[in-house]
């Protein structure tokens, strides 16, 4: 489980996971604006690099004349994306209970 949290740990991982999660596929620019906060357009596609060569993303290159790719979840993608919104709910409903424990310690 450790290579696969380490893998997730680098910055905007799951946030990338999450927005393509939400949507059937994305082009690069889609992506970006979909993350919250400013992510430079190489870590983005060194990112989408890395989860691609993981098998949890798919490029799909729908150019004709002009360049258009897509990016969508693969179907492990998808079970990532599954598990870190069951998390999440976790988190959200484990929250206030671990943080009034930290309050009294």
């Amino acid at each position: 489980m450790e290579p696969l949290l380490k893998f997730l740990a680098q910055e905007w991982m799951s946030h990338i996971i999450w927005a393509l999660g939400q949507n059937n596929a994305l082009r690069f620019a889609e992506i970006r604006r979909a993350l919250p906060g400013s992510i430079s357009a190489r870590v983005l596609s060194a990112r989408l690099k890395s989860l691609e060569g993981k098998g949890f993303v798919i490029r799909c290159d729908l150019s004709e004349n002009v360049r258009h790719v897509e990016y969508s979840l693969t179907a492990e993608g998808q079970a990532l994306d599954a598990e870190l919104r069951r998390s999440e709910a976790f988190s959200h409903a484990r929250y206030g209970q671990v943080l009034a424990r930290s309050a009294g310690e």
